[in-house]
């Protein structure tokens, strides 16, 4: 079974347009067209996508074909417009991933020192929570990840820039304040671990047995967030050192030494996938951080 984009843009334009008149003169095409486009995708699934009556409502296949059909088409348009970009001589684009951290304190000067000496490169830049920068490096969704390296980066391409720690810091609010920084296995099992992402356990195996010092673990992305959590004593959390001493709603902050693990060194840097060349707009920004920081 094979879905036609036509079919799919029928559908998702009768759902934002509200209906397949409308969807038809978006498209400019019949409005027995899109009827058509419908049916052949509902005979394809054998079930209705499309609650028809007074109002129009999606069935629960068809929220999921929705679904679907954004992203197949918002990848056609991407598509479309990177060529129209080759086309119009604008060939280059740097497409990264960094950590919360490095957003924080590195990249807003490193993107605008980049910016100023390559204006035509398009850019795409994410924040991400670090770990899961691997995955999106792995997957291909970016040519560049800038933020702390995992235990096993054979796959990559990894620069080294900077050492860095984390450690795990708790709030003097937390009902178990005192116990935990006496670093009471009891008082650490009673308390939330709040985290940006969850580990895969195939990469980091060591931190899959840091959670199990821990009730429960709390996945939260958002730094602002965490550091809230953290001041409102719901639970502890790993953090960087530079964020430690440089975030004002840290200043409260404990960190807790008493434990084997309450403190995690790592390698900080740049890296790509080891099988693919870099892009000379992902060079460039490479190079832009050797330069930075004096390697």
């Amino acid at each position: 079974m094979r879905f036609e984009n036509s079919e799919l843009r029928a559908f998702r334009a009768v759902i934002e347009e509200g209906g397949f008149r409308r969807a038809a003169e978006a498209l400019h095409i019949s409005q027995s067209a899109v009827s058509q486009a419908v049916a052949a995708l509902e005979s394809k699934l054998g079930l209705s996508l499309i609650e028809r009556g007074k109002q129009m409502r999606l069935t629960d296949a068809g929220r999921r074909l929705f679904d679907h059909a954004f992203e197949v088409l918002s990848s056609e348009q991407q598509t479309l417009e990177d060529i129209a970009q080759l086309r119009s001589g604008r060939r280059e684009t740097l497409n990264l991933a960094l950590s919360a951290s490095i957003n924080r304190f590195h990249a807003p000067d490193l993107v605008v020192d980049y910016c100023r000496q390559f204006p035509r490169v398009r850019m795409k830049v994410v924040e991400m929570p670090a770990r899961n920068i691997i995955y999106a490096v792995l997957s291909g969704a970016v040519e560049l990840g800038f933020g702390p390296f995992q235990k096993d980066m054979q796959a990559f391409r990894a620069v080294p820039l900077y050492s860095d720690t984390r450690h795990l810091v708790v709030g003097p609010r937390h009902p178990l304040f005192a116990a935990i920084m006496r670093g009471e296995e009891e008082a650490l099992q009673q308390t939330a671990l709040i985290t940006s992402a969850l580990d895969n356990p195939e990469l980091r195996p060591s931190i899959q047995r840091i959670r199990d010092q821990f009730s429960t673990v709390w996945e939260v992305s958002s730094l602002s967030l965490r550091i809230h959590l953290i001041g409102e004593g719901m639970g502890v959390t790993f953090m960087d050192r530079q964020v430690l001493l440089e975030h004002p709603d840290c200043a409260d902050f404990r960190v807790i030494d008493d434990v084997s693990f309450g403190t995690i060194s790592k390698q900080v840097g740049v890296y790509s996938r080891a099988d693919q060349a870099l892009s000379e707009s992902a060079a460039r920004f490479v190079s832009l951080c050797g330069e930075r920081w004096n390697l």
